[in-house]
């Protein structure tokens, strides 16, 4: 089965805004991360955090050779483990770590909690 990949970037104005000692935010720009293999979509997205120096446009560079790797490979059959061992910890790997989850959850009908051993919530 074909596999194909994106990322890209969304724009969420807040209702209100939000205000800390440091500053104040209006909006959430998050990156999205989709992963799809026949009728199933993973999701996967994360808010690129300044004070680790992760911008947006930071997040999409990383997170691009990853993806063009798994486009050409396009089994549906994806090594999860070394598709996160390129990128650090960070936005970028979250994103892309929980889109692989959702793809799997959605393609094998078993829950990311009960895949992993963990409790379901």
């Amino acid at each position: 089965m074909s596999l194909s990949v994106s990322a890209r970037a969304v724009h969420h104005p807040l209702k209100a805004p939000f205000r800390i000692s440091r500053g104040v935010k209006t909006a959430a720009e998050v990156v999205v991360v989709e992963v799809r293999s026949g009728d199933h979509i993973g999701r996967g997205e994360s808010v690129p955090y300044a004070r680790y120096d992760e911008t947006v446009a930071g997040v999409l560079a990383q997170l691009k050779p990853v993806l063009a790797v798994l486009q050409r490979d396009g089994e549906g059959n994806i090594d999860h483990g070394a598709a996160l061992a390129v990128l650090a910890p960070g936005a970028a790997r979250n994103a892309l770590d929980c889109a692989l989850w959702d793809l799997r959850a959605k393609l094998t009908g078993v829950s990311v909690a009960e895949a992993t051993g963990l409790p379901v919530p």
